[in-house]
């Protein structure tokens, strides 16, 4: 950030263009969380912002400084021509000079290679500003929630030897983390059905019903772009209900790698894989402080904690819990998209658990 820049506004600015460092982006982000006002003009600045969201650069041609040239030199380039004695100038070049053709075709090149991955830049950042104010907005719902829930996160309630990956074993019944977060649109704490999806991802559509409080869970996985911290760990040292959360601790964030279509993909390292949105450059993260950061490792905070991972857990069967309190693994939310078979999946909830339906 220029030491120059010293207007909220101008710091704004900065943030959505991502020139910031890790130590300046988390200074304004605080700032912008305790100034209504700056949160207004951030989202007016996403909205201009907003058109380079659906612009896709095209990619360049295969060897197009070449092909360029070849074009230029196939062309019939006649020489010079009489011209009438009356005229000012006895002989004039009827077209350009060759090299004159060659600079062009360079100052094309140059405009292909500067200005479109410039744009395609503005574009990264951008996205990530927008993805970051929808976990703005789902941190101060969360927060609400936990005034009324005496500091618990939303919680909808264990469901006994559930899985929160789909199984092939009927005896032990489906329930999927996404029905904790859907709690916050549920109950109207203030995010909506789009901010729980990315900009970067284009598979997915907000969830859109007559009346959200008959529902149990977003329709389908494509209404919930982030995956959020594993609240379905049924009664180990991880167990939501006896969650108080730290504040440094992270809840939500964009897409875990590991798991595609509601699989677990055993061929994906967790130590170095970055989620799939955004061009897998990284990942944006709430943190329960209320921090939205840009993580270009799954390897995150003092300890290093992989958040993909519950522990040192390598392979997932969707049975498994986190190892404590402190520990982060971001699980998807997988609702069937049949409602009726949703809620027999899920409608063995535990009582006595603040925020269970």
């Amino acid at each position: 950030m220029n030491e120059d820049r010293t207007t909220p506004e101008e710091r704004l600015l900065d943030l959505h263009l991502d020139r910031l460092d890790d130590e300046q982006r988390v200074l304004v982000e605080t700032e912008l969380q305790q100034d209504a006002a700056m949160q207004e003009k951030s989202q007016r600045l996403g909205r201009i912002l907003k058109p380079l969201d659906y612009w896709q650069p095209a990619a360049a041609t295969d060897r197009l400084a070449d092909r360029i040239l070849d074009t230029i030199r196939g062309q019939q380039l006649p020489g010079i021509i009489k011209m009438q004695p009356e005229s000012i100038d006895a002989y004039r070049p009827r077209f350009l000079q060759f090299r004159d053709l060659a600079a062009v075709a360079a100052c094309v090149l140059l405009l292909v290679g500067v200005f479109v991955p410039g744009l395609s830049a503005v574009r990264s950042r951008s996205q990530r500003a927008a993805c970051a104010n929808n976990l703005g907005s789902i941190f101060r719902g969360t927060s609400i929630y936990q005034e009324v829930f005496a500091g618990s996160l939303p919680f909808a309630g264990q469901a006994p030897n559930a899985m929160w990956l789909p199984s092939s074993d009927s005896s032990r019944p489906f329930a999927s983390n996404s029905r904790h977060s859907y709690l916050l649109v549920k109950g109207g704490y203030g995010p909506t059905a789009k901010n729980f999806i990315c900009p970067s991802d284009d598979t997915a559509v907000p969830m859109v019903v007559d009346d959200f409080t008959t529902r149990k869970d977003f329709t389908r996985a494509a209404n919930i772009s982030y995956d959020a911290l594993n609240l379905c760990s049924g009664g180990g040292p991880g167990d939501a209900s006896k969650l108080r959360p730290r504040k440094s601790l992270v809840y939500m964030g964009d897409s875990n790698p590991l798991f595609t279509n509601a699989k677990f993909n055993p061929a994906v390292n967790a130590d170095v894989t970055n989620s799939l949105a955004h061009g897998r450059g990284g990942q944006t993260l709430l943190t329960l402080d209320g921090a939205a950061r840009w993580a270009k490792s799954p390897l995150v905070g003092p300890n290093q904690d992989n958040i993909w991972l519950a522990g040192t857990i390598r392979n997932y069967t969707g049975s498994e819990s986190r190892s404590g309190t402190n520990d982060v693994q971001l699980i998807p939310g997988l609702p069937t998209g049949d409602v009726a078979a949703h809620d027999a999946a899920a409608h063995d909830v535990g009582a006595g658990n603040p925020g269970v339906e």
